[in-house]
């Protein structure tokens, strides 16, 4: 026999059933397959229905379309723009049933509009507008997501995310919000791009800094907008400021690896390397070897801030220090690549010799990689004599480096000899006697040369043209600009060169005249500057 307590406990139940069945008659969301549906249902019965009148269902409805919208999406252009302007429509007639709710308090008001921004303002903008007037009365009245998707979301054709961000930002800083803008900072507002107007230039840059810097989580920025970042910097010439970054070594790695579409500077690597170490880790063996001579290279010549570089440095009041002096990075790097034992085949082993005899002007460190891989390639092969040639190419810069003939003999021994003497070494050779001021045995050399070259004439075309390229540049030394272009001519009337050794040459005389019209009032300074060429080309000589 049952109970009164469960006979009324099972009257309560059959009662919230009914009352749960009435509600739903009144607004069943879920069965709304399109905005339009409940746009419909609000038109006829929204005044009328309980929930809407307290409060409940808006969140509801905002719930379930973006949902929908998000898991399926239209399956036509043409349905997709009716479903976001509907969207409008829908927001607008739910801000104005809770303006006539006298019930809703003023806090689920607030979650209702911020829910519309948050939710729809990917689909519809204006829904975004519309809402954001109803909390334009205090900022505060904005949740962080809805401040974000404005930012987002924002064409720019009234202002610019930058400006929207400056007017709605929180006094703390929120991570979620300033991706948002770095994003938009970096891609542009559709108006910015419409125009093309969206490239990242030195101002973006400082505003893309000052956001940075807020950031509390990095992971939060994904690896297309890193990728993007660090791009742009090399376009702009301020790759140094990766290393006051944290970047995925992964990004670096990318660049280096598809050179055909990042147009890499040899001090972006520089950067690349110290960013990697600064944030604990290392390039990958891959990345180290396509590194090492861009680095080397560096060298050379004095590495200069671009201005565009020291123009954020003094607006952002940064400071950029160096890891380590640059001769020290090399070697860095060159231990490296021989402690992970990525130094077995002879193009990395001519590299480091290159890279010690050549640009870090290290003689003993040249010939001491010379004699540990010598014993490692078998005699009689061409790695073999690539190997000799690098090391005879490397005496023979030294002597000119260091105006200093005394090595040449040993430069000279070197020269592999089959099946021919090594037309580069010969070519080298032509130089060095040049430089040191005799010029027959110069002329001497080159005529017996291109003799063992001659024939047949279809071959031999670049041995040819480093011969004769390195008796023009040798006649340039002695200021006899007649005698450089006699020899070009003569060479090219005779099928000697291409066109390739050609355009070296006509290139190597504007370079000339150049070198000549800014040292005409000193030979010294005339003779340093040919220094730099006779180097340059007898490292372009080399394997």
């Amino acid at each position: 026999m049952l109970g009164r307590h469960t006979v009324v406990r099972g009257f309560c139940q059959a009662q919230k059933r009914a009352f749960s069945l009435s509600r739903r008659a009144l607004i069943d969301v879920n069965s709304h397959h399109s905005v339009s549906d409940t746009i419909n249902h609000l038109q006829t019965q929204g005044e009328s229905d309980p929930d809407l009148k307290n409060g409940h269902s808006y969140l509801d409805i905002i719930n379930h379309h973006a949902s929908r919208l998000e898991k399926q999406g239209p399956e036509s252009a043409e349905e997709a723009n009716k479903e976001y302007n509907d969207l409008y429509t829908l927001s607008l007639q739910l801000s104005k049933l809770l303006e006539s709710t006298p019930d809703v308090s003023e806090e689920l008001k607030k979650n209702i509009l911020n829910s519309l921004i948050e939710k729809f303002t990917k689909y519809n903008y204006a829904v975004s507008t519309l809402a954001f007037k109803k909390l334009l009365n205090d900022k505060q009245n904005l949740s962080q997501g809805s401040v974000s998707e404005l930012i987002c979301h924002n064409p720019g054709r009234v202002n610019s995310s930058w400006d929207v961000y400056e007017s709605l930002k929180p006094e703390e800083p929120h991570d979620k919000i300033l991706v948002a803008i770095l994003k938009k900072l970096l891609y542009g507002d559709k108006v910015e791009i419409k125009e093309g107007l969206a490239d990242v230039d030195v101002e973006k840059v400082i505003k893309i800094f000052q956001v940075y810097e807020r950031i509390g989580n990095k992971d939060l920025i994904d690896e297309q907008s890193l990728l993007k970042l660090v791009t742009d910097l090399m376009k702009l010439d301020c790759s140094a400021l990766i290393t006051q970054m944290v970047i995925p070594s992964s990004i670096f790695e990318k660049i280096i690896n598809d050179p055909e579409n990042f147009d890499l500077k040899n001090v972006d690597y520089l950067h690349f390397y110290e960013a990697s170490i600064s944030n604990g880790v290392s390039l990958s063996g891959n990345a180290l070897l396509k590194s090492l001579m861009p680095i080397s290279k560096l060298q050379t010549s004095t590495v200069l801030e671009s201005e565009n570089l020291k123009k954020v440095k003094e607006k952002l009041g940064v400071s950029i220090l160096q890891l380590a002096p640059l001769p020290d990075v090399v070697d860095e790097i060159r231990e490296q690549i021989q402690e992970l034992g990525l130094d077995d085949e002879a193009p990395v082993m001519i590299d480091l010799m290159k890279s010690a005899g050549f640009y870090s002007n290290d003689l003993p460190t040249a010939i001491k990689y010379f004699q540990h891989y010598q014993s490692k390639v078998p005699d009689g092969t061409v790695q073999q004599n690539d190997l000799k040639t690098t090391m005879s190419l490397v005496f023979v810069y030294s002597c000119v480096s260091s105006n200093d003939p005394k090595n040449v003999n040993v430069a000279e021994a070197l020269v592999p000899q089959s099946p021919l003497p090594a037309a580069n070494n010969l070519a080298s050779l032509v130089l060095f006697h040049g430089w040191f001021g005799d010029s027959d045995k110069a002329f001497d050399i080159y005529n017996q040369s291109l003799d063992l070259y001659l024939k047949p004439l279809e071959e031999f075309v670049s041995e040819r043209g480093m011969l004769v390229q390195a008796l023009a540049t040798v006649s340039l030394l002695g200021k006899e600009i007649g005698l450089a272009k006699l020899i070009k001519d003569k060479s090219l009337e005779n099928k000697l060169i291409d066109e390739t050794c050609e355009i070296k040459i006509s290139n190597l005389f504007k370079e000339y005249g150049d070198k000549l019209e800014e040292c005409k009032d000193s030979d010294g300074a005339f003779r340093e500057s040919m220094k730099k060429i006779f180097l340059r080309t007898i490292i372009d000589f080399s394997p």
